[in-house]
């Protein structure tokens, strides 16, 4: 009869976990509408011919990727509350901030990508058209990063900026395992994308932070040595 409880209480804490990792996902759709619109009426296709207004609509996935990061981040410490409550308290807390590192990586990439058109199209000049093209990508590959120190500490603007190029360029490793998160993510959608897209966010957010765990809990020891 015990065993029988046991196993009962196990399926539903998995059950709750569960749950609680599709309305964490629910809640980022929901906060990303603009982009969710762009794709439904302009088409994902069309990203490149109107990349200023794609970006501007992706400005809300700032602070949702960061309310995802770091209610993962409660989930990964098993300290999770309720799913509005964790995802709110991530959204808004340095809410500001964290729109501006959305707006100031959106001008990045806006900027970086017209160099590499314009080098390689207008005026075609091979290591312009390369220098930019590594600008912009690590502009994009810093993202994960970024918004996981945005989740987790409280710094200036350009500390975030910094401590996100500085990962991404000094672990290697785990920016290729940033990735293959998303493409795994990406593999899943091709196969079963009706079940998929119910979970995407929550599933990366938490691959981000668990492949990610040990170099946070150094930034954590370091954090407390300065304090003290």
């Amino acid at each position: 009869m015990l065993g029988e409880l046991f196993h009962i209480e196990k399926i539903l804490e998995v059950c709750e976990k569960i749950l609680y990792f599709l309305k964490i996902n629910l809640l980022f759709l929901v906060f990303n509408i603009p982009v969710l619109l762009f794709f439904l009426f302009v088409g994902i296709s069309n990203v490149r011919e109107y990349l200023p207004f794609f970006l501007l609509c992706l400005l809300p996935a700032g602070p949702a990727f960061a309310a995802v990061l770091f209610s993962m981040n409660r989930v990964l410490h098993g300290i999770e509350t309720s799913a509005w409550k964790d995802y709110r308290t991530g959204y808004v807390q340095d809410l500001q901030k964290k729109l501006a590192l959305a707006a100031i990586q959106s001008v990045l990439i806006w900027v970086f990508w017209t160099n590499v058109e314009f080098f390689s199209l207008q005026i075609p000049f091979f290591p312009l058209t390369v220098l930019f093209f590594l600008l912009f990508l690590g502009t994009v590959l810093m993202t994960p990063n970024l918004y996981l120190l945005a989740a987790r500490y409280q710094m200036g603007v350009k500390d975030y900026l910094k401590g996100a190029m500085l990962l991404t360029i000094s672990k290697p490793a785990l920016t290729f395992g940033n990735i293959i998160a998303a493409v795994f993510i990406l593999m899943l959608l091709e196969i079963r994308a009706g079940t998929v897209i119910l979970f995407m966010a929550s599933i990366y957010g938490f691959l981000i932070v668990f492949m990610n765990r040990k170099v946070l809990g150094i930034l954590d020891r370091q954090a407390e040595g300065v304090e003290k």
